[in-house]
């Protein structure tokens, strides 16, 4: 495949050191069959959803120990920052999850003494889910850890560059959850 830059984003990288990660190279064999098309948006995008799919793969490895997925440690993230017990209905809302998906996790989650449960007592028919004090607990000693490797995921970059890469994503975000 011949180097060739994408249109728009002045190197292959924008570093310009020659530095090509994938998507430059997907870019590059675009313009090579579609030149016509404008293939900058996919520079972002797709960077986004690789960058997405690399962090889970990494943050899915630490927590494995722990008998954990991302997604479960999401939910108990969510019950220890709640001020009181959550039903089901509104994790899955919050944590944009299905509802299978959400009693799947809780049923671990609580198999693993992670949560406890509870009747709602405006609705018998449902329940309300807290962390118990044995997962708030390991929970409380699990994030130091856990936050450490965020730090380590983004520690290529300065101070400066994770600020401005915190506030254009909140853009993004704020502009896609209205």
């Amino acid at each position: 495949m011949a180097d060739v830059t994408p249109r728009g984003s002045g190197s292959a990288d924008g570093l310009g050191d020659g530095r090509r990660d994938w998507i430059d190279r997907t870019q590059a064999r675009w313009l090579e069959l579609r030149p016509e098309l404008d293939l900058e948006p996919m520079g972002v995008v797709g960077r986004l959803l690789r960058a997405a799919q690399l962090v889970m793969a990494r943050c899915e490895a630490y927590l494995e120990p722990f008998d954990l997925s991302r997604a479960e440690f999401d939910i108990i993230s969510a019950l220890c920052r709640s001020d009181g017990p959550i039903s089901p209905g509104d994790l899955t809302r919050q944590l944009m999850f299905t509802g299978p998906a959400t009693t799947k996790r809780l049923r671990h989650l609580e198999h693993a003494g992670w949560i406890s449960r509870r009747v709602n007592p405006d609705d018998a028919r449902g329940f309300l889910i807290v962390a118990s004090d044995d997962g708030a607990r390991r929970f409380a000693e699990l994030l130091p850890g856990y936050l450490g490797l965020e730090a380590s995921l983004i520690s290529a970059l300065d101070d400066d560059e994770r600020s401005a890469l915190a506030t254009v994503l909140r853009e993004l975000l704020i502009d896609w959850d209205a």
